[in-house]
Parts: structure tokens; sequence; C-alpha cells
């Protein structure tokens, strides 16, 4: 049986423990908003891409080929990236890599409009991949700074929420 004394510190433990905490800071806010428009939007695109391709060739090869070519730069670069992550400007870097992303998501519209080239389009694709592959480490590294201490695991939680929730609604 708990005494009077436990059963008191932990209610008062619990009234600290705030699951809004990460949210209180404008500058996480404003990168938790732009973390799941991005994660969101990369969901659509996936979609969006593997449809179009197999519409227009129906090749499963095809998809495989754009797997690959999402997959060889982020297992190629990760090490480099992390280094650039560690040596740079972290928010110019995150900036850098969601201007190259933007950029390389109009060229995909271009090239889906004027039925281009599948070979644009994996060559889009590989520059989006690059992107991602320096964005991630930057990103990831970027988090604590935007919040205290005590409110990391808040955040990290918040991230890890936002990106299950883009992963379901951006495909749907």
């Amino acid at each position: 049986m708990k005494s009077g004394h436990q059963s008191n510190r932990e209610s008062t433990v619990g009234l600290l423990h705030d699951p809004y905490a990460a949210l209180r800071f404008r500058d996480y806010r404003l990168f938790a908003s732009g973390y799941v428009s991005a994660a969101i939007g990369y969901q659509m695109q996936s979609v969006a891409i593997g449809w179009e391709l197999y519409e227009r060739t129906g090749s499963a090869m095809v998809l495989g080929v754009v797997g690959l070519v999402q997959a060889v730069p982020i297992i190629v670069l990760t090490l480099p990236a992390g280094h650039v992550a560690d040596q740079c400007d972290r928010k110019r870097i995150v900036l850098m890599t969601q201007l190259m992303l933007a950029l390389c998501s109009i060229g995909l519209a271009v090239l889906s409009y004027s039925q281009g080239a599948i070979s644009w389009i994996y060559a889009c694709l590989l520059l989006s991949a690059v992107a991602r592959a320096f964005s991630k480490p930057a990103s990831d590294s970027l988090l604590p700074s935007l919040v205290p201490i005590t409110a990391f695991n808040n955040a990290v939680t918040w991230n890890s929420s936002a990106f299950q929730v883009a992963s379901v609604v951006g495909p749907a």
C-alpha cells in the first residue's frame, strides 16, 4: 500500500509533465510545421511518382529503379552529410536542401505535365535524394538548439508522431 506522501509526490510529478512543452517555443513550432509539411509532401510525391511511372510504363522494374535511385545517395552520403552537418551552419544546410527539394518537385511536376523522359525523372529523384541525405542529419542536429533540454524529449516525441501522421496522411 502506498503512503500518502508517495501518492502526493506522484500526483505532483504528473502535474509537472507538460505534453505540449516543445510546442510552447516559437522556433520549434515553425520547425515542426515545416517538418510536417515536407514529410506530407514527400509521401504524396512518392505515391504520385510510383503511380505515374507504372501507368506510363507498366513495368515493375521502373519502380524498382526509382527505389534504387533514391536509396543509393542516402546510403553513400550518410557519413559525408553528417560531417558537413557538424562543420557547417545547420540552419543554412536545412534551408538550402529544402530549396533543392522544392526545385526538384517543380521539375518533377513539369516532367509529369509534359510527359518528359523517365531518365529526367530519375535525375530529379537522384538530386532530391542527395538533398534529403544532407537535410536529415542537419535538421536532426538542429533540434536541440530549438528547445531547452527539459523539453527535448517532448520535441523528439512530437517529431516522431508528426512523421507517423505524415506517413498516413500523405499517401491518402
